[in-house]
């Protein structure tokens, strides 16, 4: 009887892994990407359109009040609320930035701030006594920007439950800040996403 049982055990596992399929390179906006709790790739996309219209569409960044165009743009707090410890926030704020820059408006510095810092301008000062170094090819210090407007970003969650369904809600938070003044000059949320998923009574 122990042999029937080892037969029937090795035919099962074979089967298992013969109805397996390898990783297959799909669109990640189509129905074949995976839905979860949390939240998706296309969706951060969706976020990422979604405020960078609202930002430069609202008309703050054309009134003049901020300087000539492009006006510099420093990324300050990504303040993550939810429950994903590793939030991918630089899927939104990258294609924020590329959109913002692309747009003629507004660039972003990236001596400082809290995304994409690029050391190697501040590391090239530091060169100007190095004798390793050619130093009329150094650049004068000074002449690096200082940001005009700040962009500040929470990332929200809210979670609810009801008997055996759960749902989970997100959703973005984004204001610029006049840094001369310290007062908002615009501030937009993301359309807010929700998932929700009935557990079975039997089972998890």
């Amino acid at each position: 009887m122990n042999q029937v049982h080892l037969i029937l055990s090795t035919a099962s596992l074979i089967l298992a892994a013969s109805c397996a399929s390898g990783p297959e390179r799909i669109d990640p906006h189509s129905d074949e990407a995976v839905t979860s709790m949390g939240v998706d790739y296309s969706e951060l996309v969706e976020w990422s359109d979604t405020l960078t219209n609202r930002m430069l569409n609202s008309g703050f960044l054309d009134s003049g009040a901020f300087g000539t165009q492009p006006i510099t743009m420093v990324v300050s707090d990504i303040e993550n609320k939810t429950d994903i410890s590793q939030f991918p926030k630089e899927i939104v704020l990258s294609r924020i930035r590329s959109a913002m820059l692309n747009s003629g408006k507004a660039r972003f510095t990236t001596v400082y701030g809290d995304d994409a810092i690029d050391r190697m301008t501040r590391e090239t000062q530091d060169k100007w006594e190095d004798p390793l170094f050619d130093a009329t090819q150094i650049p004068e210090g000074g002449q690096a920007s200082v940001a005009r407007l700040s962009l500040r970003t929470q990332i929200l969650w809210v979670h609810a439950q009801s008997g055996s369904s759960l749902q989970n809600t997100y959703e973005v938070r984004m204001w610029v800040t006049d840094v001369a003044s310290g007062t908002a000059v615009w501030e937009g949320l993301s359309d807010p996403i929700a998932k929700k998923v009935s557990r079975s009574k039997v089972g998890w």
